[in-house]
């Protein structure tokens, strides 16, 4: 009876580390990127850059933080620093589908002052994977903030 649980854990053991089984269900690592889009504030809008870094920990799961220059137009500037948690949902073997959940840091400064608030962010988005380290990345975001932002971006991401 040992001899066959002894068997039974070898091989559960071997299973688990076997490159098959990482190879299905892991695609971990960190990565950095670039976004360059429109950000539309109802009235006003302007050229928007992101960078960003991120980890992603499984196939469907990462976290990124970012900064963004939303708004520079004469003496008003629009600013983010956000944190948020990315699901991957994947179409095939290079397409995934992407949706952001989480907090942006939105800087608003103006001549008369400058204004600060930690709001929603969300978005919607699809990547594809050109190598296992360079994918292009298309998608909508909101920071849901009193006058809405609405960011429409296309980027990079380089995984290392």
């Amino acid at each position: 009876m040992n001899k066959k649980w002894l068997v039974a854990l070898l091989s559960a053991v071997a299973m688990t580390f076997s490159a098959g089984a990482l190879a299905q269900g892991m695609m971990s690592g960190a990565y950095v990127g670039l976004d360059v889009g429109n950000a539309d504030f109802g009235t006003e809008d302007d050229t928007a850059f992101k960078i960003l870094g991120g980890y992603q920990f499984h196939r469907n799961i990462a976290a990124e933080i970012a900064y963004s220059q939303l708004l520079d137009k004469g003496p008003v500037e629009v600013t983010a620093l956000e944190v948020v948690a990315v699901g991957l949902f994947p179409l095939a073997n290079q397409i995934s589908i992407l949706g952001k959940l989480g907090l942006a840091n939105v800087d608003v400064e103006t001549p008369v002052g400058s204004d600060d608030k930690t709001e929603l962010t969300y978005g919607i988005g699809v990547q594809y994977d050109f190598t296992g380290n360079l994918g292009a990345r298309l998608q909508w975001q909101r920071y849901d903030t009193d006058e809405e932002i609405d960011l429409l971006s296309i980027g990079v991401v380089w995984r290392f």
